[in-house]
C-alpha cells in the first residue's frame, strides 16, 4: 500500500507574502510620489498633495514591513533567524547614524535634505523590525 508523502511545509505562507507585497507596493507609491515632487513644478498645493500621499505611503510601508517580519518570525522557526534579524536591524540603525552624520556635514540644503530622508527611512525600518527581533529572541530562548 502506498503512503502519501508528507506535504512539504512552505517557508513563507500566504499572509507573509501578501503583507510583503503590500509593503513593497506602499514603498513604490512613496518613491513615485518623491519622483513626482522632484519633477512637478506646478503649484504649491499640488506639491503638498503629492508629498502628503508619498509620506503616508512610506509610513504605511514601514508599518507593513514590521508586520511582515513579525508574521515571518511566527511562521519560521529557524535558529539563526534572531541573529539575522538582529544583525540587519543593527545595520539599519548604523546606516541611520551614518546618514545623520552626512546630513550634518552636507555642503548644501539639497544634499542635507536627501540625507535626512535616508536617515529617517533607515531609522523607521530599524524601529519597525524591533518587535520581530524581540519575538525571535524570545522564541529562540524558549526553544533551549
Amino acid at each position: 500500500m502506498l503512503t502519501p508523502a508528507p506535504a512539504r511545509r512552505r517557508s513563507v505562507d500566504a499572509r507573509v507574502r501578501a503583507s510583503g507585497v503590500l509593503a513593497l507596493g506602499s514603498f513604490a507609491v512613496a518613491a513615485a510620489c518623491r519622483i513626482a515632487v522632484d519633477r512637478v513644478a506646478a503649484g504649491f498645493e499640488t506639491l503638498n498633495t503629492i508629498a502628503a500621499v508619498g509620506a503616508s505611503a512610506a509610513g504605511l510601508g514601514v508599518l507593513l514591513f514590521g508586520a511582515t517580519l513579525v508574521l515571518a518570525v511566527q511562521h519560521h522557526r529557524g535558529r539563526r533567524l534572531p541573529l539575522v534579524l538582529g544583525g540587519v536591524t543593527a545595520l539599519l540603525a548604523l546606516g541611520a547614524v551614518a546618514a545623520a552624520v552626512v546630513a550634518t556635514t552636507a555642503p548644501d540644503v539639497g544634499a542635507a535634505s536627501n540625507a535626512t530622508i535616508v536617515r529617517t527611512a533607515l531609522a523607521g525600518l530599524a524601529a519597525a523590525s524591533l518587535p520581530a527581533v524581540c519575538l525571535a529572541a524570545l522564541r529562540s530562548r524558549s526553544q533551549r
